[in-house]
């Protein structure tokens, strides 16, 4: 069961970014740090893509539900619920998106910038 929270915070991602704009307008799609790390899931976390959806964020092993979110200027702050090796937790994740560049902060790890993928 939702919590009216947690539908608010859904709901307002989800506006954000699918809204009326097109795929290339908003930080939703895949994302990667090199060209080809775009097509698959390999073996690091450096060669998988980041996958931004209206409600999650996946990115190597971890499987993100966003449940909570804020947004300061051009910046996403995401608090998310994920699922990694069978453990669940919650982490912080920043998204900063700059056009054809995303810079991503992933659980208080350093920022990486990485590229949408074509």
């Amino acid at each position: 069961m939702t919590t009216p929270r947690l539908t608010r915070a859904a709901a307002c991602l989800m506006i954000v970014l699918i809204g009326s704009t097109a795929a290339a307008q908003s930080p939703g799609g895949r994302w990667a740090l090199a060209p080809y790390a775009c097509d698959g899931e390999l073996y690091t976390r450096q060669e998988t893509p980041l996958i931004v959806e209206p409600m999650s964020v996946r990115w190597f092993n971890a499987d993100c539900t966003v449940v909570g979110s804020y947004r300061v200027k051009d910046v996403w702050y995401l608090q998310g619920r994920c699922a990694v090796e069978g453990k669940t937790s919650t982490i912080p994740i920043m998204l900063d998106w700059r056009g054809d560049r995303l810079v991503v902060g992933w659980n208080r790890e350093p920022v990486t910038e990485m590229q949408r993928c074509q």
